[in-house]
């Protein structure tokens, strides 16, 4: 109730409650949120028309979240999700908000789960959880989870394993110091699965969901690596200084062939599927030192926090030459010859680096109320160059930033002990590589957020409420200048508008529901060809998101319902021929205490076995069906 911006929580007893595997799975759930197949392993992930940003443990990852492989969601005790611009922490990012992932830390006391799930489509996947004080006095504690999954997909010719491993050991120097020393790692092996392609005409095809026009050799392999060392240590007039460092590894191979045209609705041929690959190793090193804590001024007590993070996402991409094999057959994508991605013929790479002073203060100049103020000085740079095979090229610059300041703030009115209303500012830049009739680079976009809204609680705090409404410009976008051929200038606007409503928690005994609405309109309003029109494609205007559980008194048995219900999305079809229509999906789970510490529970997802498209592309790809009817028995006990 203190933070003046909209804030959901995805926590650890929902996740197994719901028997929740993937980051996609739980972001899902999450009021506001939008979540769109990619490529059959990763997702696109918006809010308020534009991708989330991520972080870890409040440490931010730039680009992390969105078509990039996540961590199995058994490292993670909870899920936390700011919709809107969070550049005071983030740096630079889209304005839609940020992901933040808190891990598992290592228990006080000796404890124990482990899960075994079996499913549709073959589905497989078993989970250990196990941590405890690793000596007699419990200064050092350790935590190791293990999950391990092998699965089919609805569609032909696809499947998927999963190697998890995560292991943390927590060690308290002294009574008020503690260091954590973790690492995961992580193992997928996939088929890619990009959609279907539509007919050359325009209009979706009418083949079964099971439809995969994919080869089978086809290979998507993602090898992750995460170290880190947190060390926290309160002081004695009740701050606290904590500092993280990072350091990650993305390894991941594509050899694939996909439709680069439509279905000929005459011959039932696609025209031409183009044959690709490339082997990328990238890294991501960060650092985030601050000190929080109180103090008091005129009398009244504050809160401060100061801090500095640095963050170095770096890697290399080696391709293979691209080749086109032409009029394959709907339903026979075996006959494109496997693909050799070596020898590669060209080398790229990259790198991200920013660093950012921030601070923020919460001030309470008077009862009840609170002032938020918050200001970040940032650097930003984005460069690239070719490397062997290519022919080598010196680094170029594509964004480059130096002492923008990011501002935000917020009023917190205390109405009365279960009731606040706030209002708030924030925002985010982004920079861009075009430049203007003079060369030089375009001032960086700004993401501007104002939000109103209230934050409640019910039934002796059990019992959550939040309203808001909000307003996002999109400011400096690119724009040609007419009167320079080929020069730009920052003159481009986007607007965002829209509502969410959110409950959450327990309005009587033996209930949990969570309840979430969203209302999101956006458009150019500003552009050379398109002002007025819709900007964020992949987002529903109207959204409901509905979980409730019901346990009844001293019973074993308890019954879980959910919905998620979107209107219609237009994706990159056509208007009147290629559209997808909304759709509400109904799931259900009966779940029985076997004892006290083992439970069972059978889950059935999308029970009316609704036909629907989860995404609308183009003519070659991106029509993608959304999960038909499926059911799942999960084991999960405790010791």
């Amino acid at each position: 109730m203190q933070i003046p911006n909209s804030v959901s929580v995805i926590t650890r007893q929902r996740i197994e409650d719901q028997n929740l595997n993937t980051v996609e799975e739980a972001l899902e759930q999450v009021t506001g949120v939008t979540v769109t197949p990619w490529d059959g392993a990763t997702s696109q992930i918006r809010s308020r028309g534009y991708f989330l940003e991520s972080s870890y443990d409040g440490v931010p990852a730039f680009g992390g979240l969105n078509a990039t492989q996540q961590y199995d969601l058994a490292m993670f005790d909870r899920v936390e999700v700011l919709r809107g611009p969070a550049g005071l922490f983030q740096g630079s990012g889209q304005p839609g908000g940020t992901v933040n992932f808190v891990r598992k830390r290592a228990p006080f006391e000796p404890q124990g789960n482990a899960a075994l799930m079996y499913g549709s489509w073959d589905n497989k996947r078993t989970e250990l959880d196990i941590g405890a004080p690793l000596d007699a006095a419990g200064d050092l504690r350790g935590r190791i989870v293990v999950s391990a999954q092998d699965r089919e997909f609805f569609y032909d010719n696809a499947d998927a394993q999963t190697y998890f491993f995560y292991g943390t050991l927590d060690y308290d120097l002294a009574p008020s110091t503690t260091v954590s020393l973790y690492a995961a790692t992580q193992d997928s092996k996939t088929n890619p699965f990009s959609g279907l392609p539509a007919y050359t005409d325009g209009r979706l095809l009418d083949v079964s969901r099971s439809t995969n026009p994919t080869p089978s050799w086809t290979s998507f392999d993602t090898r992750l690596t995460t170290f880190g060392l947190e060390g926290a240590h309160d002081l004695s007039n009740g701050w606290t200084l904590k500092a993280l460092v990072g350091h990650s590894r993305s390894d991941w191979y594509l050899n694939d062939a996909y439709p680069s045209t439509g279905v000929d609705p005459d011959t039932g041929n696609i025209g031409r599927y183009t044959r690709r690959g490339w082997d990328d190793e990238s890294r991501r090193e960060s650092l985030d030192i601050f000190a929080t804590g109180p103090f008091t001024l005129l009398g009244r007590d504050h809160e401060a926090t100061l801090g500095f993070n640095y963050e170095r996402y770096s890697g290399e991409t080696l391709y293979g030459a691209n080749s086109t094999v032409e009029d394959i057959p709907l339903g026979q994508p075996d006959l494109v010859p496997e693909n050799s991605v070596q020898p590669y013929n060209m080398g790229w790479e990259y790198e991200t680096e920013q660093q950012g002073i921030y601070s923020q203060l919460r001030l309470s100049p008077i009862e009840r109320f609170t002032v938020v103020m918050g200001g970040r000085l940032s650097n930003f740079t984005d460069a690239g160059r070719y490397v062997l095979p290519s022919t080598p090229t010196e680094w170029a610059t594509s964004g480059r930033e130096r002492n923008t300041f990011t501002p935000s703030g917020g009023l917190i009115y205390q109405i009365n002990p279960q009731l606040v209303a706030y209002t708030s500012y924030a925002d985010i830049f982004m920079p861009q590589s075009q430049a203007n009739a003079n060369g030089e680079a375009l001032e960086p976009r700004v993401g501007k957020q104002i939000e109103l809204g209230i934050k409640g609680q019910f039934n002796e705090t059990q019992l959550q409420y939040s309203a808001a409404i909000f307003r996002t410009q999109d400011v400096n976008r690119a724009y040609r200048d007419l009167d320079n051929p080929g020069s730009f200038l920052a003159a481009g606007e986007v607007v965002v508008e829209g509502a969410e409503v959110e409950i959450s928690g327990s309005p009587m005994a033996n209930v949990n529901l969570t309840a979430g609405y969203t209302y999101l309109t956006s458009q150019y309003e500003v552009d050379q060809n398109r002002s007025g029109e819709q900007f964020s494609l992949f987002e529903p205007k109207h959204s409901l998101k509905l979980y409730g559980t019901y346990r009844p008194g001293g019973s074993p048995w308890r019954i879980s319902t959910g919905m998620v219900a979107n209107s219609a999305i237009d994706g990159t079809g056509e208007e009147g021929i290629r559209e997808g229509s909304g759709y509400a999906i109904l799931n259900a789970q009966l779940g029985y205490d076997v004892t006290s510490d083992t439970s069972l529970t059978l889950a059935i997802n999308n029970l009316t076995d609704r036909r629907y498209y989860a995404r609308i592309g183009g003519l070659n790809s991106y029509n993608t069906y959304g999960d038909p009817l499926n059911v799942a028995v999960n084991l999960r006990t405790s010791f």
